[in-house]
């Protein structure tokens, strides 16, 4: 059957899925799938190869690599996973590198760690958060009992334009009522007995046997992977692990995470100074791309990595000190 698919569509040209965006690495490559969402790792090799028969017919392909079984081989994965199809038109456009429906919200990812001064000044915070059109809002609170404190943000948040709300908690019994609110999309349950899993109506709940403590720190992972065109067209043109996207310490400063020592300015500051000097400093960090940063320039995962590590000036540019080797494929 497979002999009479290539038989059939020998005299088309070969072309890759513009929602298929092929990456090479340092030591190994990666396929984006941004229509799926998923990520395809694979040897640079294959990247090379699928960048040199691009838009060749597939007949002329077939001929020059008639005795290399490995180049048979990424065909026949390519064709599988839907990375290439063929067609008799010679072009196809590809994805614009920059979207003409750019999100316009100031900051688009907030996390905030509830504290006895975040609580005081909550409406002044929610004012400003939409205000600033922020759309993924996220709460730590280390708070045995805190049900009444997440009833109340959410209740606060009534009218604002947050469409995403999180929340980071102790491992304890979930109030069902919250299961209702249509903003509530993730309750992280830290210090749990044992990691698991379950939904409750549009509410994933993830507990994780990791302590606060270690909640923020930045690490690379898998789960720091983020794969769709959104953030795809946010990694061509910016920073995509830092970009409209602040830490909120339990004094207000406004920060990129909790490991940095530089405050951008007060969530309960005017918003007019906040937009006016924070949103500028900060978007000086935003548009460092990961192709100026090492070792991001060489990792495969480099257009997909939200992993917020903020990167320091060197000699040659700019550096992060991340836990992922791409020189390797390890993580240390």
């Amino acid at each position: 059957m497979e002999l009479t698919y290539l038989q059939n569509n020998k005299e088309k040209y070969i072309h890759v899925f513009s929602c298929c965006i092929p990456v090479k690495g340092y030591e190994r490559g990666a396929i984006y799938d941004l229509q799926r969402e998923e990520i395809e790792l694979v040897p640079n090799t294959m990247i090379d190869f699928l960048d040199y028969i691009k838009n060749k017919k597939l007949s002329a392909v077939l001929e020059e690599f008639e005795s290399d079984k490995i180049a048979k081989q990424y065909l026949g994965f390519l064709e599988k996973n839907e990375f290439v199809f063929y067609s008799n038109t010679v072009f196809f456009p590809e994805l614009e590198e920059k979207s003409i429906n750019e999100d316009t919200s100031t900051i688009q990812f907030m996390t905030i760690m509830l504290s006895d001064f975040i609580s005081e000044h909550l409406d002044t915070i929610i004012r400003s958060i939409t205000a600033l059109g922020v759309k993924r809002l996220h709460f730590h609170i280390n708070d045995e009992n805190c049900m009444g404190k997440m009833h109340h943000i959410l209740d606060v948040l009534v009218h604002s334009r947050v469409t995403n709300v999180s929340f980071s908690i102790p491992h304890q019994k979930i109030n069902k009522k919250l299961y209702s609110n249509n903003r509530l999309k993730t309750l992280y349950l830290f210090n749990a007995p044992k990691e698991k899993i379950e939904s409750n109506n549009e509410v994933t709940t993830i507990s994780i046997k990791i302590n606060d403590a270690g909640m923020f720190l930045p690490k690379f992972s898998i789960n720091t992977v983020d794969i769709n065109s959104s953030a795809y067209n946010i990694a061509r043109n910016y920073n995509l692990s830092l970009y409209k996207t602040v830490f909120v310490d339990e004094l207000g400063s406004i920060k990129f995470n909790i490991n940095d020592q530089q405050s951008y300015g007060n969530i309960t500051d005017s918003l007019e100074e906040i937009k006016n000097k924070t949103i500028r400093d900060l978007s000086g960090i935003w548009n460092i791309k990961k192709e100026d940063i090492a070792p991001c320039n060489i990792c495969e995962f480099r257009l997909c990595c939200t992993a917020v590590y903020i990167p320091f000036k060197t000699d040659n540019g700019y550096a992060v000190n991340c836990n992922y080797n791409p020189y390797q494929a390890e993580l240390n």
